[in-house]
């Protein structure tokens, strides 16, 4: 590999880093703004469920006083006008005790109205000094003695219903739930704690629990579990789905960014591929080209300066082996000239009804006079087929190429074995070789145009066109072809002609 290209691959591998890095950092970022927007609506969810939980218990406190004013055996709900103050004067006092009594006046209540029962107008008293007692007391955090008994009561009432993480966790879930968030927590309480500080957590707590609610206090009456926070251990479901998008947006930018710089790599070196088996093409070509030159050159420098004109045998001689020599210099450039229309499949076929057997025998036949070392052919129609339509012409020079290979590519003595059969409607003629084989590395580029397997190259005349101009011919007749090799076993080229 060139310093060029290599400093070139290392460039778009710093490239997709650089950009899969970049997007690490801006996804870390996002996480931890992730986290704190989490922690915010987690504060907000937790003080709206705090305060939800002390509204809860205060309603059943309320209700409990109410059901208990509403009893007369134990409390005494009388209504007087005093003509003192110029008003109406309310009083709730203990049944058993009348003097053990709270006396009040308000615009909000009116006097018993005409018609209405004296059970109504109590109810109505009750709920409305119930009331009076959890907007003046409870929500104060408080418990006023209006009478011995029922000071007595209230308290009792409010430890009863004091703080409880079992009543709040339901209100919490629910809040949370209408944010979006579900992650499972559970509840940190303590006796003392601060609503803005949370340095003092050990490490170990924040490790465990990444995102923990400020503490509110509970007011609870004992003398512990004053405070009260959240704790949430595995934040990154409700994250992930903030972060959804962002996520699946940067895999793609990476992806696309790696796909496109993977192609232009790809095809960086298929280009440089290309360019060198060209330039191998030219040589061996120019080669090719040189040595027909030169003889003809020679033959004719020999007639005129040598005077061979006057020796018959010797001209004719010359002019033989310059017309053989022009013949294949001919040959050659045709083959050149006509590669290119053949794999643009811009060459007409003209089929024919074409006897196998007759013309793979004289192809065959042909094949083992011309060449100089020993050929062993031997061919089997396995088909029942005997008959096919194609082109005459284009089916001689396929089969005239891919036997000319097997042969030049099978050593010093060649045993070839060609064999007839179908298969979907396809004719398959078979050519096998007991060359030296080709590696699955190779077996991929056979068929492309200029490519020759590189251990060959060196000690076996060719140019490249041979197997491509194959393929053309092959797919121009709606078939298909296809090559098996084995490193030291030979090679198979298998060519199949639509019946």
């Amino acid at each position: 590999m060139k310093k060029s290209t290599r400093y070139l691959l290392i460039l778009c591998v710093a490239a997709v880093a650089g950009v899969f890095a970049l997007q690490l950092y801006w996804i870390n970022n996002y996480y931890e703004i992730s986290k704190l927007n989490l922690e915010k609506e987690v504060n907000l969810a937790m003080e709206d469920a705090v305060k939800k939980e002390f509204s809860v218990r205060c309603d059943t406190i309320q209700q409990h006083i109410f059901k208990a004013l509403m009893d007369s055996a134990n409390y005494s709900l009388t209504v007087k006008y005093n003509e003192v103050v110029k008003n109406t004067i309310f009083n709730v006092a203990n049944a058993n005790n009348l003097k053990e009594g709270y006396s009040f006046h308000t615009d909000s209540l009116d006097v018993q109205q005409k018609g209405e029962s004296n059970l109504a107008y109590r109810t109505k008293l009750a709920r409305f000094f119930a009331k009076h007692f959890r907007d003046n007391d409870l929500e104060e955090h408080s418990v006023m003695y209006y009478t011995q008994a029922m000071g007595a009561y209230a308290f009792q009432q409010t430890q009863k219903y004091d703080f409880d993480t079992l009543r709040l966790r339901p209100i919490l879930q629910r809040y949370l739930v209408d944010r979006g968030i579900r992650v499972p927590f559970k509840f940190y309480l303590r006796a003392k704690d601060s609503t803005f500080n949370k340095s003092n957590f050990s490490s170990s707590l924040i490790t465990a629990y990444p995102v923990i609610s400020k503490a509110f206090q509970t007011y609870k009456k004992t003398k512990t579990d004053h405070y009260v926070r959240a704790m949430f251990n595995n934040p990154f479901p409700y994250i992930a789905r903030q972060m959804g998008l962002l996520v699946a947006g940067s895999v793609l930018l990476i992806a696309g960014v790696a796909f496109c710089l993977f192609y232009l790599l790809r095809a960086i070196f298929r280009e440089k591929k290309i360019s060198a088996i060209k330039n191998d093409f030219i040589a061996n070509i120019t080669h090719e080209f040189k040595t027909p030159i030169a003889t003809v050159s020679a033959a004719v420098e020999a007639l005129m300066d040598f005077n061979v004109l006057d020796d018959r045998a010797k001209t004719q001689r010359y002019l033989n082996h310059s017309k053989s020599e022009l013949a294949r210099l001919s040959a050659l450039v045709d083959k050149v000239l006509n590669i290119s229309l053949y794999e643009n499949q811009q060459f007409e076929i003209k089929p024919e009804r074409i006897d196998i057997d007759e013309t793979i025998h004289a192809i065959l036949k042909e094949n083992s006079l011309i060449n100089q070392k020993q050929v062993n052919i031997s061919y089997i129609n396995n088909s029942g087929v005997n008959y096919i339509q194609a082109d005459r012409l284009y089916f001689q020079h396929t089969l005239i190429n891919v036997i000319d290979n097997a042969i030049k590519y099978s050593g010093n003595e060649a045993n070839i074995k060609v064999v007839c059969s179908t298969t979907q409607s396809y004719l398959v003629v078979a050519v096998s070789d007991n060359g030296a084989g080709i590696s699955a590395a190779h077996l991929h580029y056979i068929f492309e145009k200029f490519y020759r397997v590189p251990s060959e190259k060196h000690h076996v005349k060719g140019h490249g066109l041979g197997l491509s101009y194959v393929k053309s011919i092959i797919e121009k007749h709606n078939g298909w072809c296809k090559m098996e090799s084995e490193i030291g076993k030979g090679s198979t080229l298998y060519l199949a002609w639509p019946l």
